[in-house]
């Protein structure tokens, strides 16, 4: 069985998410979803996931970003943690 990764949070997605799950509780249970595809392959390597490493971003920006519906989950990687930043529409997901 493969080394599992440990999902971390900023104070920055906890407000993102908080934001956007206000209206919308599916986005609970799809974040549930999210968190143990990253706890598993967070690099993808099983292409399973609609996971992408973004150009051009630097390590703390969230280089990586995971796909659910409209939304944009960005996190990075770092060692055997995964450290979530932000999690907004996909229309907001790439602005600073």
């Amino acid at each position: 069985m493969p080394e599992s990764f440990t999902v971390l949070t900023t104070p920055a997605f906890e407000r993102d998410f908080r934001k956007v799950a206000k209206g919308n509780p599916k986005l609970i249970d799809a974040l549930d979803e999210l968190i143990a595809a990253l706890r598993e392959d967070p690099y993808n390597y099983s292409g399973q996931h609609k996971i992408k490493k973004l150009a051009g971003v630097n390590a703390g920006e969230g280089q990586w970003r995971i796909r659910w519906r409209d939304y944009r989950l960005r996190y990075d990687i770092m060692n055997k943690d995964v450290v979530l930043h932000a999690f907004r529409h996909r229309k907001d997901a790439y602005k600073a």
